[in-house]
């Protein structure tokens, strides 16, 4: 299954590590939300706005979702998790396809509007 990494998990990103045995797809992928400084050295993201959203492409062995799921914490209960995790269609330079996103469920982590659509992976650092 892909992964659209629009965050940390991208190259040069604080957790890229995360997907060292994933292999990138597409540079230059994008959907439509809102994209949001969460002020913890990482991003949110909504599916509603119209802005574009960059992000990568990766194929992610099975292996690896634990992994991601803990890093974006995701568990699957509606209760108590941070993030949503979806399955959408993403924009790519070789027409659609299906990818997992990880969408903000806390409307807290919505701190400062990003409306170029683009996280600096160096403001993971800069925290």
């Amino acid at each position: 299954m892909y992964l659209f990494a629009y965050g940390t998990l991208k190259r040069g990103g604080k957790y890229h590590f995360y997907l060292e045995e994933a292999e990138l797809v597409e540079e230059h992928v994008t959907i439509l939300g809102s994209l949001y400084d969460t002020g913890l050295g990482y991003p949110a993201l909504k599916l509603a706005g119209d802005d574009v959203i960059q992000g990568e492409l990766y194929d992610i062995p099975d292996v690896l979702w634990p992994a991601i799921n803990d890093l974006e914490d995701y568990t699957g209960n509606a209760k108590t998790d941070m993030y949503d995790r979806l399955t959408i269609e993403v924009s790519t330079e070789r027409g659609p396809k299906q990818a997992i996103v990880y969408t903000a469920k806390a409307e807290r982590l919505l701190k400062e509007y990003i409306p170029e659509g683009v996280w600096d992976v160096e403001r993971s650092f800069a925290r």
